[in-house]
């Protein structure tokens, strides 16, 4: 088909598309990961870290003398902690830090020597991470196990108020109000049961000649054998009110008998008392009792295990709730989880006496179960054993500080919530602190705002839409569930009044051949396509045809199939190269659940659907082939196509792009870009937070892979990640199959090489970067992604810009070729210099526009703007791809700035993320390139208020002929005089501002706000004119504080009139650099509508907006032409209105006119023909 095109000196346009984010800084931006909104940053949590460094890690990992070979205990502690937390930036501002040992910084804090104050509670990095490093390096191994004292001071420094609080926004400087969810932990590490007793610095562990009972630790008591009342969140939504009983069949697992009141030691026939709680206790204590009664009791509850589970061991069984599971922690209070770590045969092992658990099979293992029924029960680890008479290999003396007290260990962190590591090498014990600081990130990174929200839709043919959404979060207090979307069709009925047709109704029902969800409520009983994917059967999740690219061809993505992931894909899949899950979690992201944390032996995140949420990619609607293409064979191929299955097509945060019928919603197709691969591990896994996987929008065009005269028609797809990752994808979507089964689809996993076309997701190009943005397509077909096209060389390709963060950072047009040896094709806008051009910095192409100025539906020239505000123009209209390149000898048509600072001589740059339009100037020739400004990228742009964005058109003067002679016969050229081609500087242009007060809608439009725009006009040509100053194009700054636009301008009903859509965006979002929160503090997008012409910038001639709801469209409007609008829309039309009905509209037209609640009703402009009114919306 052909491009729009006009009479020569009446250039041509056709519509585009826009790019929405990222660009490519020195330091690549950090992209925003979560939709607006969704998110806030948790606070990091306190984490208190307490080592034994008593004379038995003197030993090697066997209990025997260091050697070379056989590295001390202590050694191995030290390089373990240097491993996981010093030689890596891994946990670097992922919490606070403070620390302890037995016998060297053994306070918090510590006046001894190689601590002198520091280890107290700060973030881990910085000085204070070299401060740990220097304690770290200054352990050495001597003296008893007082772990009683390590308790001790970790617990009451967790109690500390005032100016030195741990709680604190900055620990040492005074808080008012210090936040009031942080969360705490406290990780234990002891090669051996304890043998000091009282919880008191001052206490000497082997002082055996005194009386001494300590009052605080007779304060403690038998803690865990004790019913008391717990502390009280501060709202239910926090967590319950619980009440901790020692009658309870939910609570034998935490009590015992032992730890009250005193206990008689005789040594030598001489009688000594001794007060002393369990550590048991003493971790129950630190985890019941409200450590900060004067903070806010806000720490949600996010259960791991968010029913009841029922525990069974022969005929006896226990069910038990979600709040005394020990996997959960309830605790909304300031309390301490403690994770506990035995090192060595002695501490990771205890006697067995028949009546007590042992720890089998894991943390939760037969001994668990045992404990929660009640059927073995805690050793008394209070009792001494002690008569003087030990020996060396003897079972009598203290015997029970070795083969019993280390069962506290596993009761200890049962009692907190926590977890118990048993250790017996030095390699194990470096698992461990990664894992436990691993979890405990993880447990602090899952913040939510509960919402639903659409993402894009389409509507088609004024009767059907499409609508794709997300479901963030379903429960607060929960990482489960979480990050689901879909799919649906729905059926539009339209009713315009006989007597009014300004007046309609509309209503709108599930597509009847998708089904309806009988678990569900009308008129919200759609048949989603989750719904579908999630009533797989397991031989459906097998059969499934999801594809990816091993780097040389498409392959199945699966484990183990005749086109196999490949081994480097397959080592990407483990979370850690010892993880050995990898096939599990190919088939987890395949749809299989049986691995989901809430079945038997669940490892993986529980999901709340197989299809993961759909946020900023738009759904691409891919029915028979419809394109104007005249050659015979395209006319033969669209004849033989013309009941192929209609598709959609869009990304998913699943890691695929999907392929769904658009007749019954089924999933025909999947595919899995290898440049995800290597994140898909994050995906699983039970503390996963949110990022994106396939965010950007995909397309479809025919190409004619074949000759002129041997054609080879085909369909080809290409797909994008936006913010999930860099680069682009390229699939044969030609056969799906037909409605009447006469060609069979060939959508097989045994074509996995055929589909997969291309895939430059992973190894990139340095100019790649993340490409963004919706499909530019045609105005007069939205079926047709212009990007798809031929070329003047006669090839076929596909043109984009390349997108941000590239190596690079420059914006380069890409043309990648699809036929021949599909290579790609740069044309750069600035050169690679040292040292960097600046426009080669912090910068990358947006989304390209097209003209077609000879109408034989190729493109000649491309405009594309970029983020630092360049407005380029590339050439490319001879048949000698060489001699493609930028026009205006190398420099930007127009370059986006504003003034700065009071006296406005500062300027700053504007970039332009979303493609230009075009029409023909009909005043003095040339074209009117029309755009705006504004980004949304990184958390941080979403609540910049001080950056003025603006709406420019402006003047390329460029006049063109056909040349008639040499090697480009019959292709376009520039002419290079009369006039000269210029560019244009923002001096050059005509202002166009908000004129009059702010006027409140009436009537059916009582729900928006008005404004009318100046009607300054502008002269192009002063020649004859006296007092006249020409202007190359006008300029109108947005006027809401932190406005951009961030859509695609359009044209309203197919006019010269844009349609521009701008807003400020929504936000609320995580950022490393914001501040911690309890809360999300989400703001609501504010979108806005504007009306201006493209030459003038002026008011429309025809009343489009209804200020005043009557349903007449005139001057009791007050000529208005800016309105606020609604974030999502879907648009279809009537003989006389265009409609803009926005997600949460109702249906009914009330009043004089209109189409309901948050339903724009937009008079069309009646000297136009109907202009077809299928459309791609954002």
């Amino acid at each position: 088909m052909k491009l729009p095109s006009f009479p020569q000196q009446a250039l041509v346009c056709a519509l585009i598309s826009a790019f929405t984010n990222p660009s490519a800084f020195s330091a690549e931006i950090p992209l925003a990961q979560y939709p607006a909104g969704s998110a806030h940053k948790m606070p990091i949590p306190n984490v208190v870290l307490s080592v034994d460094d008593s004379g038995s890690m003197a030993w090697n990992d066997a209990g025997g003398s260091a050697t070379s070979s056989q590295p001390s205990r202590i050694s191995s502690l030290k390089n373990g902690l240097k491993n996981v937390l010093i030689n890596t930036s891994k946990y670097d501002n992922q919490f606070r830090l403070a620390w302890q040992s037995m016998w060297r910084c053994n306070d918090i804090p510590s006046s001894q020597s190689g601590c002198d104050g520091k280890n107290a509670m700060a973030v881990f990095s910085g000085t204070h991470k070299t401060n740990f490093s220097t304690w770290v390096d200054s352990i050495s191994a001597s003296g008893g196990t007082p772990s009683h004292t390590m308790m001790w001071n970790a617990g009451q420094y967790m109690k500390t108020t005032g100016k030195d609080s741990p709680w604190n926004a900055t620990p040492g400087v005074a808080d008012s109000r210090p936040i009031s969810c942080r969360r705490a932990y406290h990780v234990f590490m002891t090669d051996g049961g304890w043998n000091s007793y009282l919880p008191s610095t001052s206490f000497d562990a082997f002082d055996f000649q005194t009386k001494m009972i300590s009052t605080h630790a007779e304060a403690i008591g038998n803690s865990d054998g004790t019913s008391k009342a717990l502390p009280q969140p501060d709202a239910s939504k926090y967590g319950p009110t619980l009440t901790y009983s020692t009658t309870s069949d939910q609570t034998k697992i935490y009590r015992d008998n032992y730890g009250g009141g005193t206990k008689k030691q005789t040594i030598s026939r001489k009688d000594y008392y001794y007060a002393y709680p369990t550590l048991a206790d003493m971790a129950f204590h630190y985890w019941s009792t409200d450590l900060q009664p004067n903070i806010g009791n806000q720490i949600p509850f996010e259960p791991k295990k968010s029913t009841d589970e029922t525990f069974k061991m022969g005929n006896k069984s226990v069910t038990i709730k979600p709040e005394w599971n020990p996997k959960n922690d309830p605790a909304t209070w300031q309390h301490l989880v403690t994770h506990t770590i035995g090192y060595g045969a002695r501490a990771s092992n205890w006697d067995n006496s028949g009546s007590n658990p042992i720890f089998t099979n894991g943390m939760y293992g037969d001994g668990f179960t045992e404990a929660i029924l009640g059927t073995k029960t805690w050793t008394d680890a209070t009792d001494t054993d002690y008569d003087g008479s030990y020996t060396s290999g003897s079972r009598r003396g203290q015997a029970i500080t070795d083969y019993v007290r280390p069962e506290e260990l596993w009761h200890m962190a049962i009692n907190s919530r926590g977890k118990f590591f048993p250790v017996q090498t030095g390699a194990d014990l470096e698992k461990a602190f990664d894992e436990i600081f691993t979890s405990i990130v993880a447990d602090n990174t899952s913040p939510l705002t509960g919402f639903t929200s659409a993402s894009s839709s389409i509507s088609r043919n004024n009767t059907e839409s499409f609508q794709s959404g997300y479901v963030a979060a379903e429960d607060l207090n929960s990482n489960k569930n979480r990050w689901s979307g879909f799919v649906a069709s729905e059926k539009i009925s339209i009713v315009v009044d006989p007597q009014n047709p300004q007046k309609i109704t509309w209503t709108t029902a599930p597509n009847p051949s998708w089904g309806t969800n009988p678990n569900k409520t009308a008129p919200n009983n759609h048949m989603t396509t989750a719904d579908k994917l999630d009533a797989l059967s397991p031989a459906d999740i097998t059969s499934r045809l999801i594809l990816s690219h091993d780097g040389s061809a498409g392959i199945s993505f699966e484990w183990g199939t005749t086109t196999p992931l490949s081994t480097a894909q397959q080592a990407l899949l483990n979370l850690t190269p010892s993880d050995g899950r990898g096939k599990d979690r190919v088939n987890y992201i395949r749809g299989d659940r049986s691995k989901e944390e809430n079945q038997t032996n669940g490892v993986f995140r529980q999901r709340k659907s197989r299809q993961a949420d759909i946020v900023n990619s738009n759904i691409w609607y891919a029915g028979p082939p419809s394109l104007s293409y005249s050659a015979n064979s395209y006319i033969s191929y669209v004849g033989v196509q013309s009941k192929r299955i209609p598709m959609l097509y869009v990304g998913g945060n699943d890691g695929m792009l999907h392929g769904f019928s658009a007749i019954d919603g089924s999933e025909k197709i999947a595919y899995v870009p290898r440049g995800v691969i290597k994140n898909l591990p994050e995906f699983s896994n039970t503390g996963y937070t949110h990022r994106y996987y396939v965010d950007g929008s995909p397309f479809t065009g025919d190409v004619n892979l074949g000759t002129q005269n041997s054609a080879n028609w085909a369909t080809y797809l290409t797909g994008t990640l936006g913010a999930g990752g860099k680069g682009y994808f390229v699939l044969d979507v030609t056969k799906p199959g037909t409605t009447d089964g006469l060609i069979s689809s060939n959508f097989t996993k045994t074509n996995a090489s055929t589909l997969v076309v291309m895939d430059k997701t992973d190894a990139v190009d340095d100019d790649i970067g993340h490409i963004f943005g919706t499909p530019v397509v045609d105005e007069a077909n939205p079926q047709r992604a212009l990007q798809i096209t031929q070329t003047n060389n006669g090839r076929w390709a596909v043109i984009m810009g390349n997108g941000y963060n590239s190596i690079n950072e420059r914006p380069v047009l890409l043309i990648q070729y699809l036929d021949g040896n599909k290579e790609l094709q740069k044309i750069s806008a600035v050169p690679v210099t040292n040292p960097k051009n600046v426009e080669a910095d912090q910068n990358g192409l947006s989304t390209p526009q097209f003209l077609d100025v000879n109408g034989d539906s190729i493109p000649d020239i491309v405009y594309a703007g970029d983020l630092r505000g360049n407005l380029w123009k590339f050439d490319i209209s001879s048949n000698n791809a060489s001699n493609w390149g930028v026009a205006f000898d190398g420099q930007p048509l127009f370059t986006a700035t504003y003034s700065t600072g009071v006296t406005g001589s500062a300027t700053s740059r504007q970039p332009i993320t979303t493609p230009p339009v075009l029409r023909p100037n009909r005043q003095v020739g040339g074209l009117m390139v029309a755009f705006g400004t504004g980004r949304s990228l990184t958390e941080g742009d979403r609540t910049d208020t001080d950056s003025k964005q603006t709406v420019y058109s402006v003047l390329d003067n460029t006049r063109y002929k056909i040349s008639l002679t040499g090697e480009n016969k019959g292709k376009v050229v520039s002419q290079t005089s009369d006039p000269t081609p210029a560019t244009v500087s923002r001096s050059q242009l005509m202002s166009q501002m908000i004129e009059g007060a702010k006027k409140s809608g009436e009537g059916s439009s009582a729900s928006r706000d008005f404004w009318a725009v100046t009607e300054n006009r502008a002269i192009f040509d002063c020649r004859g004119k006296s007092n006249c100053t020409a202007v190359k194009g006008w300029y109108f700054d947005l006027p809401e504080a932190g406005e951009r636009v961030l859509r695609a301008i359009e044209f309203f009903d197919g006019s010269s009139v844009l349609e521009i859509m701008s807003e400020v965006p929504a936000s609320g979002g995580a950022t490393a650099g914001s501040e911690e929160s309890c809360e999300p503090t989400p703001k609501a997008a504010k979108p806005f509508r504007t009306l201006l012409t493209i030459d003038q910038g002026a008011r429309p001639r025809t009343q489009i907006l209804d200020q005043n709801g009557d349903g007449l469209y005139n001057s009791g409007d007050k000529y208005a032409n800016r309105m606020t609008a609604d974030t999502k829309e879907l648009r279809f039309s009537t003989k006389t209105l265009q409609i803009r009905k926005g997600s949460s509209s109702s249906g009914g037209g009330g009043g004089g006119g209109g189409c309901g609640t948050n339903c724009d009703s937009l008079a069309k402009i009646p000297e136009l023909l109907l202009r077809p009114n299928w459309r791609q919306l954002n």
